[in-house]
């Protein structure tokens, strides 16, 4: 993944290269403008062994005063290899207002059975604003 705004998201240090994918090295969560390992950040997509559960159970809060399953799987890490996949379709910031509207209205273009209920009334939006 790659992101204009790493200090906003969990950033993965980029090891070799591992079929589609490649080995996660380290992670940061929210790292501060310019200090990040790399420009490829995790989506929140995961596919974990469940000794995260009780990591995650006597964890600390981290950044932004939450407890950050970053912070688990990076003791989760210590045990188990991490790897990341080059994710290569669209991505939306759900966290956000806007990234949240688009997803949706992605999601409702991409379905068969949605979009045309939704394609016109967009459309008359949009033209509205003109």
């Amino acid at each position: 993944m790659r992101s204009g705004s790493d200090h906003k998201y969990g950033i993965v240090g980029v090891g070799e290269t591992i079929g589609n994918g490649f080995r996660i090295t380290e992670m940061v969560e929210k790292p501060a403008k310019g200090t990040a390992p790399s420009n490829f950040f995790i989506n929140g997509r995961y596919i974990l062994q469940p000794e995260i559960f009780s990591i995650l159970a006597t964890q600390e809060r981290g950044a932004g005063n939450e407890i950050q399953l970053t912070d688990g799987m990076l003791k989760l890490a210590q045990t188990q290899d991490f790897a990341g996949y080059h994710f290569r379709g669209n991505t939306y910031d759900c966290g956000m207002k806007e990234g949240f509207i688009l997803a949706n209205v992605a999601f409702a273009l991409a379905r068969g059975d949605i979009r045309p209920g939704v394609e016109g009334p967009l459309r008359a939006l949009l033209q509205g604003l003109k």
